[in-house]
């Protein structure tokens, strides 16, 4: 009992107490607290300002495409800022949790690109913010969340097609007189091509009614393109002199049989030559771009398995016709492999993607 009383008065005349140990041990607490906290805010709220970025990305990102396809398409007033407005606000939010986001939307149709900001909105109140969790603690109730995404759109001036070419006034007589005026002048047309179907012949009097033989030595309407590598098509690019084929009237089978089961299914690309020289395997065609030329018949040599016969197209009659039955339309694609130069002459097909 002795010791004990000694050791308690030994305590007092240092002057430690119980309640400043207390306290000591209570702010030290307090400290870790703030810690805590400060490393809960870094890990959710973080983790939650991370999430919202990705659904704004996304949302820009759609947002953008869908516009861009819209203006491609080439239907009056999809590039109006109020159809742009709307068409960006309903993408964003479609892929917002909430279905709130702040967006900002700016097209340039000339250049064929649309750029779009969206932010992060409360659904709440309408603010554009994002409200914190654990960070308020530390006295951040919220923070701005933003995203953006750039697309572009224009016809393609490069890629690999079917080994065909089409003369661009086969093209111009599947225009109304508005579409081709306007495409005369600018270099582009609103709404889809007349969708009648025609054919396109390619043996020996090969012709298309009203298109006459350009520069005399080419018929008019069709050739065929040299093709490359293995398959059936040509690597094209715009612009530049391209050599043609002269495969006479037979169909090269072995490179071109397995396509047949496939050129039906979608428009394809087909090049439209502007200019032609020469005749033959000398033959090279100036080719001034691309138009989207939905096959619905064809006849080649070969056998009757070459052949699907389209009723509503001119007959392809005679022994010695070969040819293909369709019509033009307009195509929008989002596929890679195409290069695109935004501005350019454009057959009805556009090329597009996002640029950032």
């Amino acid at each position: 009992m002795r010791r004990i009383t000694k050791f308690s008065s030994s305590v007092r005349g240092s002057g430690l107490s119980i309640d400043s140990e207390g306290g000591a041990v209570s702010i030290l607490v307090a400290v870790l607290l703030i810690a805590l906290l400060g490393v809960a805010a870094l890990a959710v709220d973080v983790g939650a300002v991370y999430w919202e970025k990705a659904q704004l990305q996304s949302g820009a990102d759609a947002a953008a495409l869908a516009i861009a396809g819209d203006c491609a398409a080439g239907t009056p007033g999809a590039c109006d800022d109020g159809n742009t407005a709307a068409t960006g606000q309903f993408f964003a939010d479609r892929n917002a949790n909430d279905d709130s986001t702040g967006v900002t939307s700016a097209v340039d149709p000339t250049a064929g690109r649309v750029r779009i900001e969206t932010n992060a909105r409360d659904a709440g109140t309408g603010e554009n913010r994002f409200s914190l969790f654990f960070a308020r603690a530390l006295g951040i109730e919220s923070t701005l969340v933003t995203a953006s995404a750039e697309a572009v759109w224009g016809a393609p001036s490069g890629g690999t097609t079917l080994p065909w070419t089409i003369s661009q006034c086969v093209f111009q007589r599947s225009l109304s007189p508005a579409q081709l005026a306007q495409f005369n002048s600018t270099g582009n047309f609103e709404g889809d091509p007349t969708p009648t179907h025609i054919l396109l012949r390619y043996n020996n009097t090969a012709d298309f009614p009203g298109c006459g033989r350009e520069n005399g030595d080419i018929p008019g309407g069709f050739g065929w393109l040299d093709m490359d590598g293995t398959g059936c098509s040509a690597r094209v690019n715009i612009g530049t002199r391209e050599a043609g084929s002269d495969p006479g009237v037979s169909f090269p089978r072995a490179r071109c049989e397995a396509t047949l089961s496939t050129i039906m299914g979608e428009p394809v690309l087909i090049p439209i030559y502007t200019n032609s020289t020469l005749s033959g395997s000398r033959a090279t065609y100036t080719l001034g771009g691309f138009a989207a030329f939905q096959i619905t018949g064809y006849k080649f040599s070969g056998g009757s398995d070459l052949r699907v016969i389209d009723p509503l197209a001119p007959p392809c009659e005679g022994g010695a016709c070969r040819g293909i039955q369709g019509f033009f339309t307009r195509f929008v694609s989002l596929e890679e492999g195409m290069t695109v130069t935004p501005g350019g002459q454009n057959y009805g097909t556009s090329i597009v993607s996002l640029s950032r």
